[in-house]
């Protein structure tokens, strides 16, 4: 079994939740880059942007 977001509580379930964690921090940092840009250039093209994420493997998988 398999979650996302790797949340607090999937450490502490039993077994331990295996769960895939998205880098918030840089999500944060990129929308608003993202917003920054569509204002001053609205006119661009909009663009999709892939960030990795990590796969935390505990008991569950």
């Amino acid at each position: 079994m398999i979650g996302f977001d790797d949340f607090e509580l999937a450490e502490q379930t039993d077994p331990p939740l295996t769960t895939v964690r998205q880098p918030l921090e840089e999500i944060g940092r990129t929308m608003v880059r993202l917003l920054l840009e569509e204002i001053e250039q609205p006119e661009v093209a909009w663009r999709h942007v892939i960030l990795r994420t990590r796969l935390v493997t505990r008991e569950s998988a």
